[in-house]
């Protein structure tokens, strides 16, 4: 990597913290409020206002993110707002949009179940047109032999890699424009097959399936710890927000350890298959900005894509093919269905919209 690269790295894993962490401790202020039963409740108004609240902060933080902590050359501060309140404006409507579906099945079934089903399967539905709608983008799909889509995306942020939508016949593989021109037959070609062999394998839908039952599992959690079901609407939709951005942030902790596997599983697959990914696993971080970090506890819990040189000695070394898939990423984006702005908080995502609804992905 470029030594303004590296800086830059550095500095956003610091603005990542403190923009997780943020969130962390005003949730568990929040839970604290509800759980001593102060004697003044919050009504849907005062809720309201809250979300202002949360919406202005994550915007300076944005800024920060989007135009300031952003590799060279970085955008201008007029480029920067018109890309982002395009995106931060469609966030936001789908997190109010989801919050109404939450209120919706606290009446009807006293729980949240099915609330976190019906915007999980949204999100798995709308997933390019939310993309097209935060980032005006015009996506433009082919067949590809192996029966799956390839779409091309439109994107100035360096660290879009695209990815995977869909699973099986229905899947589709999106990939960065600057990548199909800037990118050689070889190092294409590996990407390709990586991605073909996620769909073939299964891993896109074994990730989202493994996911929603973790946020259902957490939901359930949550709302029997803290009386959910009880409780007023407006007090029952923070006392969920607070708690699941909580059971987010635990997942941010042991979910890249295991999303690792399925890079490397992926790359030895190539590597099997008759392809040389050593060139292409060597450029990934100089294309994307980001390889990694030498301390071990840090690559474990903020990187699910592993280093170059992780991926290089994986290569030599005997594996499992049967991986879960990449829940680490998965989960960022299917986060926002219970409630949480982890997704949008994280070091690689903060400002970015565009990486709100694809986060980097190896």
């Amino acid at each position: 990597m470029l030594p303004d690269q590296l800086k830059i790295a550095r500095l956003r894993l610091m603005l990542g913290i403190v923009n997780v962490g943020s969130w962390v401790v005003a949730s568990g202020l929040g839970l604290y409020w509800l759980s001593h039963a102060l004697p003044s409740s919050i009504n849907l108004p005062q809720l309201g206002w809250a979300l202002v609240a949360v919406a202005l902060l994550q915007s300076v933080l944005d800024f920060l993110g989007g135009a300031v902590l952003m590799p060279t050359p970085r955008p201008r501060a007029a480029a920067f707002f018109r890309v982002w309140l395009r995106g931060a404006l469609v966030h936001t409507l789908l997190l109010i949009g989801i919050m109404l579906v939450h209120a919706a099945s606290l009446r009807l079934t006293g729980g949240f179940g099915p609330a976190i089903l019906v915007a999980t399967l949204g999100l798995a539905v709308g997933h390019l047109g939310l993309l097209r709608a935060v980032t005006g983008a015009t996506l433009d799909g082919e067949s590809r032999p192996d029966g799956t889509t390839l779409v091309r995306a439109p994107a100035q942020d360096p660290a879009f890699t695209g990815g995977i939508t869909g699973w099986g016949r229905h899947a589709r593989i999106l990939m960065p424009a600057s990548w199909l021109a800037n990118l050689s037959p070889s190092e294409l070609a590996v990407e390709f097959f990586r991605r073909e062999w996620q769909v073939k394998n299964g891993l896109p839908g074994r990730a989202v399936l493994l996911i929603l039952a973790w946020n259902l599992l957490g939901s359930q959690v949550g709302s029997v710890l803290f009386e959910l079901a009880d409780r007023p609407v407006a007090e029952a939709l923070l006392g969920q927000a607070c708690w699941m951005t909580l059971w987010a942030f635990a997942g941010l902790l042991v979910l890249p350890s295991l999303s690792r596997f399925a890079v490397f599983a992926a790359d030895r697959a190539a590597a099997r298959s008759g392809y040389d990914p050593r060139g292409w696993i060597t450029r990934f971080p100089t294309v994307v900005g980001e390889d990694g970090n030498p301390r071990s506890a840090l690559q474990a819990i903020f990187y699910p894509i592993p280093s170059a040189a992780q991926r290089l000695r994986a290569l030599e070394q005997q594996g499992a093919d049967y991986v879960l898939g990449n829940l680490a990423r998965t989960n960022l984006y299917y986060s926002c269905a219970t409630l949480t702005p982890l997704g949008r908080a994280v070091h690689c995502n903060v400002g970015r919209p565009a990486l709100w609804i694809f986060p980097p992905a190896a």
